[in-house]
């Protein structure tokens, strides 16, 4: 039994609890889900505001998806499917929030964006 305490068994042992643990988060939160809210220059919620979904590539960037937010200025998307996203909001007459970058530990990771989307500037 003494090998069962040998320090190359505990190291093995907790290097495969730490990969399990992992896994189990990564199954539990890859539902492709991105939840966050726009705000006005206020700080008060942007309804019917347009939220785009962008992927970068090496040379390129392209839209994926778009969202409307609600009456409290929320939106989401789901099943979406990218490491590196961009996200963007915008409303005509409100203004328009610089592109933010999110980079995801993995594929289908949910994210919920706590630090809401300002809209800058007037469109």
């Amino acid at each position: 039994m003494s090998w069962l305490f040998n320090r190359y068994t505990l190291t093995l042992g907790s290097i495969l609890l730490l990969v399990g643990i992992w896994n189990i988060y990564v199954a539990l939160n890859n539902d492709g889900i991105i939840k966050g809210q726009v705000v006005g220059v206020d700080n008060k919620p942007v309804a019917g505001a347009t939220v785009v979904l962008n992927e970068k590539n090496l040379l390129v960037t392209v839209a994926r998806a778009r969202a409307i937010t609600d009456e409290s200025g929320e939106f989401h998307f789901t099943d979406h499917n990218l490491y590196r996203l961009y996200l963007e909001a915008f409303k005509e007459g409100n203004g328009r929030t610089p592109p933010i970058e999110l980079r995801l530990y993995f594929r289908r990771q949910n994210i919920f964006i706590d630090k809401p989307l300002r809209l800058v500037g007037n469109e």
